[in-house]
């Protein structure tokens, strides 16, 4: 069994999707399935990767769009030659010349959705000339109205990409209902949720001082990230020894930093753009109460990592955050953006040793349920079915 991996992001990068990728390309390895991996990358780093034993091969992001995605397809075709399936990790910057490849070569193409391309490039292009007090749609409501021409012609390509899929995969039901809305056959998508993995033999002995609320992802408009600085002053006067860590990058790392500066926290929160996969772990054993305040997750690792360590978690009651954290037993939901929640949500647990343990231990016991074998025995059904 021969599979290209066509992902948009690849470890260093930071994100569910390069996460993934590196996790399914190194067990698929192991059982003796030949592993090929095309992404893109800031660097152009081609290498057979002599620990894993899979290539990879990388396409520099400094390439205008076209052009871009031009290469992409070109190697992808070379690639998937002699190969028995294309997986995409996602329907554009790696599905697009997914599907075209699989049409012209005449292999199987299957597709990973973990989210809707056109709405978080509508997110992105929007927000930037926002009113303090406006706010973008959320990703059901964007479902059923009409927007600008560029975004309607995103929604196209993905709809047409995932359409010509042989299989699709979905990481969450709710991200199922999503797709399924897009007038896809629901019977040709499957549901398999994400695992976390790797986690056990994570060091804790990184030395950071305070108190420490971790968040982390790519810094999109919609991941909250500002709400989350913006409270705390407040947090602070409770607690002078909270700390705030944000690791990650993104279009709203300048917006953040300028907030930052402005309600003078940059001894109380610290940006932190990259760090290797272990090391962002380590900051997790770390800290007291990871936040992770999203308008939109389809299904975040980072939520089962952080369950991994035993770190107690405090996410939004949207999307598909709710199948992995159960209110009151594992975590705490609270509504998105909402910071007098926020505020009382992290306190809670902050004062309360008791709940810290609970949280802790039935983290763990969650994620046991989302076990590493589950998700390759349900996926390489998909892939070879």
């Amino acid at each position: 069994m021969k599979i290209v991996i066509a992902s948009g992001i690849y470890l260093s990068d930071i994100g569910g999707p390069a996460t993934y990728s590196q996790l399914i390309a190194r067990e698929f390895t192991k059982q003796g399935i030949d592993i090929r991996i095309i992404c893109y990358s800031d660097e152009k780093d081609n290498f057979i990767d002599q620990q894993e034993k899979f290539k990879i091969k990388r396409v520099l992001r400094k390439h205008n769009v076209l052009l871009r995605y031009w290469i992409y397809f070109w190697n992808l075709l070379n690639l998937a030659k002699n190969t028995d399936v294309i997986y995409a990790q996602g329907p554009l910057a790696a599905g697009f010349p997914a599907m075209l490849a699989s049409r012209i070569l005449k292999r199987k193409f299957v597709i990973k959705i973990v989210g809707d391309y056109a709405w978080e490039q509508y997110q992105n292009n929007k927000s930037q000339n926002l009113m303090p007090n406006d706010q973008l749609d959320l990703i059901e409501p964007f479902q059923n109205k009409k927007y600008d021409f560029l975004t309607e012609l995103r929604r196209k390509i993905q709809k047409l990409v995932v359409k010509k899929a042989n299989k699709v995969i979905v990481p969450s039901e709710f991200l199922k209902k999503i797709v399924s809305g897009w007038k896809i056959d629901s019977n040709k998508i499957f549901v398999v949720y994400n695992s976390a993995s790797g986690i056990e033999n994570v060091k804790g002995d990184l030395k950071i001082g305070g108190d420490i609320i971790i968040s982390g992802g790519r810094l999109e408009p919609w991941k909250g990230m500002a709400a989350l600085i913006e409270i705390m002053s407040d947090l602070l006067r409770e607690n002078s020894n909270f700390r705030l860590i944000i690791v990650g990058y993104g279009p709203e790392r300048d917006n953040l930093k300028i907030k930052i500066k402005d309600l003078k926290l940059e001894k109380e929160v610290r940006l932190i753009d990259r760090l290797p996969h272990r090391e962002f772990l380590e900051y997790f054993k770390a800290s007291k109460v990871f936040v992770l305040n999203s308008g939109y997750e389809g299904f975040s690792h980072l939520l089962l990592e952080a369950m991994a360590v035993g770190l107690p978690i405090i996410t939004t009651n949207i999307c598909g955050n709710p199948e992995i954290v159960k209110d009151g037993y594992n975590g705490l939901l609270v509504e998105y953006n909402n910071k007098a929640q926020l505020k009382e949500a992290i306190l809670k647990i902050w004062k309360n040793k008791d709940l810290q343990n609970k949280f802790s231990e039935n983290g763990k016991k969650t994620v046991l349920e989302f076990s590493l074998e589950r998700m390759l025995n349900e996926t390489i059904k998909i892939l070879t079915s």
